[in-house]
């Protein structure tokens, strides 16, 4: 019986990639030059925990649950959830998490960092928006070396990372934010970024 592949209805890079389009987004949610925000309402479980685990942060309401819900099919963990978990949270609840599949109940997430804030039921949209938009307001160019930096982070040694952030620095200072928040700090005023 001929697979997928076979009929050629999966693309190349699809079969030469085992992790799939489902990683991929993951992927891309990192790799973006932009901070990702999640807002989230109700069931964060399978493929869903995981993006919502590889945004830069994280609104839930009292509505949210999350759940590596797989492991109850009897499949494994994916799309970045054994990667981001131990990252996000402690140890123990990542293997919590990945070996019992428990539904984490809001304030647990919270608790867990899995949350990074907890608004009231059907405002976290409204919440996330608002975090974007103080970040709008900000020196883009830096932001996105910085984050950048603290991904790089997670798999650099310091010296790696001090070398980095030299390198950052110098290509941040170079920006006309830069300038302007240096003179607006003189100036004692609020700077006015233009993100460039």
């Amino acid at each position: 019986m001929p697979g997928l592949a076979d009929t050629g209805e999966m693309p190349r890079y699809q079969r030469k990639t085992p992790a799939g389009p489902f990683a991929e987004l993951t992927r891309t949610i990192v790799a973006v030059e932009k901070p990702v925000i999640a807002a989230l309402h109700g069931p964060v479980m399978g493929a869903g925990l995981g993006y919502a685990l590889a945004c830069d942060r994280r609104f839930g309401d009292p509505t949210t649950v999350m759940c590596a819900a797989m492991i109850k099919l009897g499949f494994a963990p994916d799309c970045g959830i054994s990667y981001f978990l131990p990252r996000v949270t402690t140890l123990p609840m990542a293997l919590r998490m990945v070996e019992t599949a428990d539904v984490i109940d809001a304030g647990e997430a919270l608790r867990y960092g899995l949350i990074d804030e907890l608004t009231a039921e059907g405002e976290d949209v409204a919440a996330a928006i608002e975090y974007a938009r103080a970040l709008a307001t900000g020196p883009s160019v830096a932001v996105d070396l910085g984050r950048r930096g603290v991904h790089k982070g997670l798999s650099s040694t310091l010296d790696e990372m001090n070398d980095y952030e030299q390198v950052a620095c110098t290509m941040a200072a170079a920006t006309h934010d830069a300038r302007e928040g240096t003179t607006a700090l003189l100036e004692k005023r609020p700077p006015k970024f233009r993100g460039h």
